[in-house]
């Protein structure tokens, strides 16, 4: 590392502050070792990351903050892998299970992914929590085992670990409280940098827009997603493609834990027809599922659409549960649960919520359900808090769809017996009903890459299924 001499804290702060010039990657360099080996106190970075959010970075400055991260830990070696190696990430959502049925889909199909995810903070799930409510399952490995289960299996979903991107813990503690979690370049530097670590061959995003998603607007999910896909390309993930998704409602008909888990079961299961599955959850798990095989190489003489069928069929047959289970299993879980999700504990206290008029279903707001969930014990206000694995909701309706006096609209699951009516009574004022249908948005409305942000026009077979 360079001396301080030869770099100063203060200049970086006093550059960064007053948009004087860009910072060059020797500086970003030593910035982020001194920082990670803390020789640069918190109230100095504190002051440079609130700089950062009203000077932003330019995109080469953000892509080497990014590199400097990865580097700050261990990078995976793939080397004499036989297989392509394809990962997903999403900004995350409320009732967002996407990458559970999505990695064994697309590793059922020839593609490896392996996948490191994180926990859920506030109002938006996380992805190892849910896998943590199957009994036995690891999502803590060290970076050999997740390497044999990716090697052995085609798939790992696992939690990032110590060796990973330690720069990155370090300065995200300090982001949450120093309220700098929303510039554009440190989001992506945070989110890529773990993504760039893990060594894929190339990496696709969901990019969350709406109520529910930490971007409001389509303009802001775009800009991180541009930003995102600039940083990846310029870090060797070739490509980095990216899909802009709507986060007003919530995705599926399960918010929570183990209640998410069996929804995924359910679709893994197949015969997408015969049951009253969810059409928007479906539709990303396979257009990125598509997307990821395309980047891949391993099928040059299909097109998109094409993909797009053959992940249909291949989820629709239920050929990607044998591999959910393998993984479930290489993790130390227990497939008894995944063989008969029924066998799977109650949870002490539930409620039902009934619809008490006729007409349609014309909002659920995405935000406050996920907020309602966390009420139940489903989800966490403050980072380590444990949550509760039976907790949640389970929803029967769909937003534009039709209901009638009488309908079953929603269950709520908790072990907080003094929330239970609190929750059942905002989760009406939350669901609205109108004598109006309303027109629902496709859930997928953009592809954003290097090149280009294009609408995407969902394909034919994903509007026969929903009508």
């Amino acid at each position: 590392m360079s001396s301080p001499s030869t770099f100063n804290a203060l200049e970086m702060i006093r550059v960064r502050r007053r948009a004087l010039r860009e910072h060059t990657d020797e500086e970003l360099q030593w910035w982020i070792n001194a920082y990670t080996e803390s020789e640069i106190p918190d109230y100095q970075m504190a002051a440079w990351l609130m700089a950062v959010c009203f000077n932003t970075l330019s995109t080469r400055e953000t892509a080497t903050l990014t590199r400097c991260m990865v580097e700050s830990g261990v990078t995976l070696d793939w080397k004499n892998f036989d297989r392509p190696l394809v990962d997903k990430h999403s900004t995350g959502g409320v009732g967002d299970k996407v990458s559970i049925v999505l990695a064994p889909l697309v590793a059922s199909l020839g593609v490896a992914v392996p996948m490191m995810a994180g926990r859920g903070l506030g109002h938006t799930g996380g992805t190892i929590d849910k896998l943590e409510s199957i009994p036995g399952f690891r999502t803590e490995l060290t970076v050999e085992e997740f390497q044999n289960v990716v090697r052995t299996v085609g798939c790992a979903i696992a939690t990032t670990g110590p060796d990973l991107c330690p720069a990155d813990k370090k300065l995200y503690g300090l982001r949450d409280v120093t309220y700098t979690v929303s510039s554009i370049p440190l989001q992506t530097a945070s989110i890529m940098c773990k993504k760039i670590a893990e060594n894929p061959n190339s990496l696709i995003l969901d990019v969350k827009y709406g109520s529910g998603a930490f971007q409001h607007t389509v303009e802001e999910a775009e800009e991180l997603a541009k930003s995102m896909v600039a940083t990846g390309e310029a870090n060797c993930l070739n490509p980095t493609t990216a899909f802009l998704t709507h986060m007003d409602h919530p995705i599926g008909y399960a918010v929570g834990n183990w209640v998410e888990i069996k929804e995924c079961i359910h679709i893994l299961q197949g015969n997408l027809q015969a049951q009253p599955l969810s059409h928007d959850l479906i539709a990303l798990v396979v257009i990125q599922a598509a997307e990821m095989l395309l980047q891949s190489g391993q099928y040059p003489d299909k097109s998109f659409d094409e993909l797009v069928e053959l992940a249909h069929e291949t989820l629709d047959q239920g050929k990607a549960l044998s591999k959910f289970r393998e993984m479930v299993v290489a993790q130390g879980g227990h497939p008894s649960v995944i063989d008969n999700p029924s066998s799977y504990p109650h949870a002490p206290k539930s409620g039902e919520l009934i619809c008490d008029q006729d007409g349609f279903l014309v909002d659920m707001n995405a935000l406050k359900v996920g907020n309602l969930s966390v009420e139940l014990g489903a989800g966490r206000k403050i980072a380590n808090e444990p949550v509760d694995w039976l907790a949640g909701i389970v929803l029967y309706k769909k937003v534009g769809e039709s209901v009638r006096k009488g309908d079953l609209l929603a269950h709520v699951y908790t072990r907080r017996t003094e929330v239970l009516s609190h929750v059942l009574n905002r989760l009406r004022e939350i669901i609205e009903i109108s004598n109006e249908r309303v027109e629902v948005p496709p859930i997928v409305t953009h592809r954003v890459s290097k090149d280009e942000c294009e609408k995407l026009a969902l394909p034919s077979i994903l509007n026969e299924k929903a009508n």
